[in-house]
């Protein structure tokens, strides 16, 4: 399982990523691979399992599809009802921790065409792969990152002499790639794998940048945070957080 994240707290970030990117170039082609390889086609239902903000309910609703919502966080799902509320397709929001939800739950009946699961915790192990695939009569698709570098934020931890709550180790991210596409296995299933590159920036202020950092936004946690941000400024003044890394696209067919 992945380290512990207080996904609540983290909703407020996620959506003003979702406010502010837009639809990128990965998104894009992530779209067009679902479509032109999984079966992904307007009217079908689809389930997005720890969807977050919604981002890519969204793209499915632009889409015509019936969609499915769940995540563990509240907060994530409030942010989602939002960004939903411009789209006329079906819509259904399910809080819950997919570990304990039972696979009859009356919001995965009658079955997905399509279930995606996206850099999220919720498929982890044989009995979530096995649920996950058993509410589904088409494909499956899971993302994980597989490599990460972010030299920007790992020298602010440096000059700062802190550490990152949440580590993205690229040994670490390729073994839980392996652990999942054994779990896969284990299932019963026979997954493919495809390895796609995918790079964002982070454009913040510096304030904005140090109380991300600090957990706050004033105090001496957060005046030292900003010291050590405003050293890593553009000329134009803004903290730029730019992030490389590749993603393992892992499917399979239910």
């Amino acid at each position: 399982m992945a380290e512990f994240v207080n996904w609540d707290e983290e909703a407020v970030n996620y959506q003003r990523v979702f406010k502010t990117a837009g639809k990128n170039e990965y998104n894009i082609k992530l779209l067009d691979f679902l479509c032109s390889r999984l079966g992904l086609r307007p009217g079908i239902r689809v389930i997005d399992i720890g969807c977050g903000v919604g981002k890519y309910g969204t793209y499915f609703a632009d889409m015509g599809c019936d969609v499915t919502l769940t995540d563990i966080s509240g907060e994530m799902l409030r942010h989602a009802r939002e960004n939903m509320q411009l789209y006329s397709s079906p819509c259904t929001f399910l809080q819950c921790d997919f570990n304990d939800v039972s696979p009859k739950n009356e919001s995965f009946s009658p079955p997905f065409e399509l279930a995606v699961s996206t850099m999220s915790p919720a498929v982890h192990d044989v009995n979530t792969v096995k649920k996950m695939s058993a509410i589904t009569n088409g494909f499956c698709f899971v993302s994980r990152f597989t490599d990460w570098e972010q030299p920007i934020r790992d020298e602010y931890y440096r000059l700062s002499g802190t550490a990152p709550e949440h580590s993205m180790n690229s040994d670490a991210l390729k073994q839980d790639v392996e652990r999942l596409v054994g779990f896969i296995k284990e299932a019963g299933f026979s997954p493919a794998v495809k390895i796609e590159d995918y790079s964002w920036t982070d454009v913040r202020s510096p304030r904005e940048a140090a109380a991300r950092f600090a957990h706050c936004e004033s105090g001496a946690e957060f005046d030292r945070a900003l010291e050590t941000v405003k050293e890593l400024c553009s000329p134009e003044g803004d903290f730029v957080d730019t992030v490389n890394t590749k993603v393992a696209w892992i499917y399979w067919k239910s």
